[in-house]
This record gives structure tokens, sequence and C-alpha cells, in this order.
């Protein structure tokens, strides 16, 4: 049976061909069509790309394997200086010629691969039995999605390393020495120092300028941060609920969150912007991450059950489970809690022609039809809208904590029996036409009308009343700006399949350097065949 499968094994030269014309297939459909990330396999980008990249690495391995089986004996080596039999056998010729051939073999990526599967398989393993993971990597020390190499202990990185070097070094140096051709060795030591250096960032991956798209298990909302890193929410998904996640910074899934947002912060920390802005760059951003979510009709009533408060689905339990931690001292009605549901209403909302007829019926409880020119009429008054001032605000939040099947905390809702005082002078009251408030509860009534009357719905309102709050009186009071923390900065399976693009990038890279001529010759061979 061995024999057999044995016999279907390709030759190096097609083997490598396949591997290396597969990978750059693979990088410019990357390029190109960008990662879709997702908790399972099928569906996450990462996974497929690099199940590719050490399948097709292990087939060339096994062609190399194969060749150093079917080889004529070559040399032994020897102690002393001289040809023949004399000195003392170091190495048998048989070993000698394996050695040298496995110069032809993608050691850098069968290698990375063989510790991936090992890291991997630690991480899911963790997850399905809920033991705590041994951490051969951790995203913790990468602060960027760039410096893999700082995601090691130290002791795991230099033996990691080390491996690398003997592997590569041992067959590269008998190649040289025993080989026609020394390129081959050379090229081998080159990819090496490569890939070495590109552990730690450079030249760094292309792929964070890609676009990301998301599934129903990952719907990740990505904060506005002026930092490289920071707190990703994920929205509920399939037996989970809201969590959130400690990522690097990715360029195209903050694009919309710095362009719109941040230019909405800093406009209001200069007091100048209109009380239209927020949510005109609200719904810019709005608009763009729905463009980029892959979401099914189960997974938008899901949302909706949730936002709904539709205790009758399935999976309503887990919809109101908060999976990470929440920060000690303050209540939910934060900046970024509510720019997150600002995305789980618009989601649902854009599944309209997807959804059943009475959870559609249920848009107005949430969203003002009138200014979305939707159609269809409210199930009841919108929520937050029908009451002036803190009573309307107090309801809103109200329906906040029924999402989570929480007791509303007294901090959220009451500010009689606080310290808080209204701040001494506010843009957004001035703008507004009101009169300067003279209690904190005052402020809170004039500052939610004003939210209302130039939002669409309950959830952006929250977002104009917690965003304006957050930049007049601050994070006090129970308020602060990301209410949901995470539980450790290691990231999900997700971020940590994002930090291994740039050890994938650099392996691939630097096999590549190492089989230039090979590719070249090709070329040259096609270019001169076809013409």
């Amino acid at each position: 049976m061995l024999m057999e499968v044995i016999e279907f094994i390709p030759s190096i030269e097609t083997a490598r061909m396949v591997a290396c014309l597969s990978w750059l297939l693979l990088h410019r459909t990357l390029s190109d069509s960008g990662f879709t990330l997702g908790l399972r396999g099928v569906d996450n980008t990462d996974c497929k790309s690099v199940l590719l990249i050490g399948l097709t690495s292990t087939l060339w391995s096994a062609a190399t394997i194969k060749a150093a089986l079917d080889a004529d004996i070559g040399p032994s080596l020897r102690s002393g200086d001289g040809d023949g039999d004399g000195g003392l056998l170091l190495a048998s010729p048989r070993v000698i010629n394996g050695l040298r051939i496995a110069s032809h073999a993608p050691i850098i990526t069968q290698v990375l691969f063989a510790f991936w599967l090992v890291c991997m398989g630690d991480v899911l393993l963790a997850r399905w039995s809920n033991r705590p993971s041994t951490r051969l990597w951790r995203g913790v020390n990468s602060h960027t999605p760039f410096i893999w190499n700082a995601g090691l202990p130290p002791a795991v990185y230099w033996a990691t390393i080390i491996i690398f070097c003997v592997a590569v070094t041992v067959s590269s140096f008998l190649s040289i020495a025993y080989s026609p051709s020394t390129t081959l060795g050379i090229l081998n030591l080159l990819g090496l120092v490569i890939f070495v250096q590109g552990l730690g960032g450079s030249p760094r991956n292309p792929y964070t300028r890609s676009s990301h798209w998301y599934t129903d298990s990952s719907l990740r909302i990505a904060l506005p941060t002026s930092h490289h890193e920071g707190t990703m929410y994920i929205l509920p998904g399939p037996g989970t609920g809201i969590d959130a996640v400690w990522s690097p910074k990715i360029r195209t899934e903050h694009t919309e969150a710095d362009a719109e947002i941040m230019t909405l912060f800093s406009h209001l920390r200069a007091d100048r912007w209109v009380p239209s802005e927020p949510l005109e760059r609200l719904r810019t951003t709005l608009a763009a991450y729905q463009a980029r979510v892959r979401i099914s009709a189960e997974q938008a009533e899901r949302l909706a059950a949730w936002i709904y408060l539709d205790k009758d689905h399935a999976e309503s339990a887990s919809l109101r489970r908060i999976e990470c931690l929440r920060a000690p001292g303050m209540h939910l009605i934060g900046r970024d809690l509510m720019f997150a549901l600002c995305h789980a209403e618009y989601l649902v909302f854009m599944s309209a022609g997807r959804l059943r007829p009475e959870t559609m019926a249920k848009f107005g409880s949430l969203r003002l039809i009138r200014r979305s020119g939707a159609g269809g009429s409210a199930a009841r008054e919108t929520v937050g809208y029908g009451r002036p001032g803190l009573e309307g605000y107090r309801e809103a939040v109200e329906h906040v904590y029924a999402m989570f099947g929480l007791p509303v905390d007294r901090a959220a809702v009451e500010f009689g029996d606080s310290d808080l005082l209204p701040p001494k002078s506010s843009f957004a009251l001035s703008t507004g036409g009101s009169s300067p408030a003279k209690t904190i509860e005052e402020y809170v009534g004039q500052l939610w009308d004003l939210s209302t009357k130039h939002s669409e719905s309950t959830f952006s309102a929250l977002y104009f009343f917690t965003t304006v709050w957050a930049m007049e009186v601050g994070n006090i009071g129970g308020f602060h700006f990301f209410p949901l923390r995470v539980r450790n900065r290691d990231g999900d399976v997700i971020t940590q399949l994002v930090m291994w693009r740039q050890a994938w990038w650099v392996a691939c890279l630097s096999q590549l350097v190492a089989v230039s001529p090979t590719m070249f010759g090709l070329f040259v061979a096609g270019f001169v065949t076809v013409s």
C-alpha cells in the first residue's frame, strides 16, 4: 500500500512548480479579493490559505524524500583531509546524499506548518475543553500585525530559530560542498536570513490593505482608536453573546472609523461641529461596514431577536450573555457599546428583504420609519422618542439593559443623588438653541432631546448622547467609552490567524527566493515555447 502511494508522488520539479505557482496565485487572490473572517475553517480565508501552503509544502517535501531514496549513493563524510578511506566515518554516503537532496525541500514552510498545527491545535483544544491554553504563541506582545516573533516566549523563540537554522544550514552547506552547483545552497541561506529578519516585521506583509469580510460568527466592530492596537467588539453569533477581543489595527478594518468617527471626535473637541454631523458620519460608517458583511438570514433573525427582546427565540439565553468582562464600577451606557449596537440594528434593518414579516414589523420600535424611507409601520412608539427629556433617556437605557437580561444600574439613570454637575458651557446645547442647564438632570434631559432630534433610531440617539457626554462631561459618574473589556490581550482565534500572516508571508517569500532560478527558467522556457 505504501509503495503504491509513493508511486503517485510527483518529481521534485513538478511538486516545486505546483507549490510555487499555487502560492503566487494565492497571493494575487488575497490581494485582490481580500480575507473572509470566520470561526469555522471553511469560512476563514487565513485557515484555508495556510492549509494550501502547508499541503503543497508537504507534497514538495514528499517528492524530495522520494528523490533521496531513489538517488545513487554519494560520497561519505570522514574526518581528516583525505578523500580515500582514511579518517573516522562521520556520516554514511546515504545520509550525506539525503541531506544534500534535502536542500531542494521547502524546509522553512514545512517546519512552520508543523509548528502552526501544534499552536492552533492547542488553542482549539483549549477552547473546546474550557482549559487554559499552553500559549506557545501569544498576541499580548505583538502590538502590530507585523511583529510575529514578539508573540513567542524567549525560550520558544530561540528554540524555533535554532531548529530553522540547523535544518536549513546543514542541508545548504552539504549542497554547496557536494553538488555541481552552489547556487541552491547559497539561495537557501539567503532565504533563511530573509525569514528570520521578516519575523520581526521586515519586509511587511501587504495584506493589511486587503479587504476584510465578516461572517455570522465574526461580526467584528472596529472601535475608533488612534493607537496601533485596541479593542474590537464582536456581535452575538451562533451560541454566543457579545464579546470583546484585543486585536492589532488592520488598516482596512478601521478605514471608516478612522476617516469618519475619529474626524468627528476631532471636531467635537475643537467645537467645530453641527448637530447633524454625528448621524451623517455614523451613516457613512455603517453603510461601509454593511457592504463587507456576508450575513445569513438566520444570523439576521438572531440579531433581531436580540435587539427586539424576543425571549421566545431558541438562542435567547446565549444572545443576552456577555462573554467578556465588564469595566468595574461602570454601567453599560458607553459610547463604544452604543456604536456596536448601531451596527447590529443597521444590519437587521438592511436585511429586510430576507426577514420574516413579524420581524420586519418590529423595525419601528427602534427606528424612526418616517426618517428612514423603508416603509411599513412601527410596532409601537420608537423607544426613547415617545417621552421627552430624562424620561425618554431612561426608557432607552432600560431597553439596552433588557437586551442583556440585566437590572438597570442606578448610576445609568439616576442623577439626582450624584455629585455630577452640568458642564459650565455646552457647545452641543448652545447649537441646539437650549439655555444652559442648571442641574445634571436638566442637562441630561436637554441633551437627550437634542440627540433624538438629530438621530434616526434609538441606538443612534444613544450614540449621539454618549459621544457628546464623553466630550463635555467625561468618564465620570459610571460612564466610560467602552464598558466591555477583553479578558486578555492574546486575541481570539481569528486575531491569532491574522497575526500569523507575517510569518507565512516571509516563509513563502524565502522559499521563492531559494527557487528563483528555477522559476525564472520556467518562465523563459514558457515564453520561448509560446513565441
